[in-house]
């Protein structure tokens, strides 16, 4: 790929690295990985929609059956083996991060959080869980980091 020779040529260039980095966010809204001590974490990165109540409920399906794992909607109750053994913070600048304590996924199973009157989900395959890792925990915690990516590789471009 040869480099832009002219600013109407970096602009594009620029345009579609930072295009790219933006449509990934839309691919990772949900994500999940297992720690060492074999605590689950599902974080939701849906942003609140403007003059609501922010509500989450993140639940999980295997097969017909959807079970809530810990939600903050006043009535509904999550299901009782996960009622002391779950819990949820805030990310910044907005989502939500589900922690289950000593879980491990025993078959293929469908998470889903939902934000605010809108809902994603994402599909998990046995075996196919990652590991948390801290660089992964760092990024998920300061999504903005991932704006400031393609003007690193642009400085490494040029100084080759």
């Amino acid at each position: 790929m040869n480099k832009p020779n002219s600013m109407y040529g970096w602009i594009v260039y620029l345009g579609v690295l930072i295009s790219t980095v933006l449509c990934q966010d839309v691919e990772n809204i949900i994500t999940i990985c297992q720690k060492e001590n074999n605590d689950l974490r599902v974080n939701c990165l849906l942003e609140p929609k403007a003059n609501y109540h922010t509500d989450f409920e993140f639940s999980m399906s295997k097969g017909n059956r959807e079970t809530i794992i810990n939600t903050n909607i006043s009535g509904i109750m999550p299901d009782p083996k996960f009622r002391h053994n779950t819990f949820v913070e805030e990310i910044e600048p907005y989502g939500f991060r589900l922690t289950m304590m000593g879980f491990t996924i025993t078959e293929n199973t469908t998470f889903i959080c939902k934000v605010t009157k809108t809902q994603k989900t994402l599909f998990v395959e046995l075996g196919t869980i990652e590991p948390c890792s801290a660089i992964s925990v760092f990024l998920l915690g300061y999504p903005w980091i991932s704006l400031i990516a393609p003007l690193c590789i642009v400085q490494l471009w040029e100084a080759f």
